[in-house]
């Protein structure tokens, strides 16, 4: 038996895997307009200047005073991965479904619930009377194996049998906890030594070869 015939649980990254999105956070920010000043916050995180939840802080305050409505807005009308329909239903039959997102948790929980997933996390955009105020950091950059243990424990299950799917760097620490990943379309080289198969095409249809 190949050993992803055991597993009971899918974990998914977001963007750029279950939406079809260079990421909630730059949606928002090319939306608003506030994309070239937030560009200087990426570049002091990748040169270990400061923190991801600091990154991540940095960003939102550029979206301060701006409604809520309209943050929910943008990331409504981010176009689901091709295939999506499809694969999540054949894979709700057999498995536990779940989002785990460094993204923003307005657009897993529509995700979760179009779909009728079972668990999404991501971070969580806070207001004050209807306002962007600030960011609510749950998933940090090395976090993502943490919840899947989370989930599967609340399954009552173990991690190797889980399954992940994902696309970046923040996905490597979900892909070691997982009993069997996939890369869906790999945006840095480094994450394909951690994954089991690796799909390219934006067509999560692809993924069904495997699980």
């Amino acid at each position: 038996m190949s050993k992803q015939k055991k597993i009971k649980l899918v974990a998914f990254d977001l963007d750029g895997v279950l939406v079809d999105s260079k990421g909630s956070w730059r949606e928002v920010h090319e939306a608003l307009g506030t994309q070239k000043l937030a560009e200087p916050h990426e570049k002091l995180f990748y040169d270990g200047k400061i923190s991801f939840d600091e990154w991540a802080e940095l960003d939102t305050k550029l979206w301060a005073g701006t409604e809520i409505e309209r943050i929910k807005e943008i990331l409504y009308e981010i176009r689901p991965m091709r295939g999506i329909t499809y694969t999540l239903n054949k894979l709700e039959k057999n498995y536990k479904l779940a989002i785990i997102s460094g993204g923003l948790q307005i657009l897993a929980d529509k995700i979760k619930d179009d779909y009728k997933m079972h668990y999404a996390v991501g971070n969580e955009i806070l207001t004050n009377n209807g306002k962007v105020s600030g960011i609510k950091q749950v998933v940090g950059f090395k976090d993502k194996g943490k919840f899947l243990k989370k989930f599967a424990e609340e399954e009552g299950i173990a991690t190797d049998e889980c399954a992940a799917v994902g696309d970046y760097l923040n996905d490597i620490p979900m892909f070691k906890e997982a009993g069997f990943s996939v890369a869906f379309n790999p945006k840095h080289v480094d994450i394909v030594d951690y994954v089991d198969e690796i799909v390219y095409g934006k067509n999560l249809i692809k993924i069904l070869e495997f699980l």
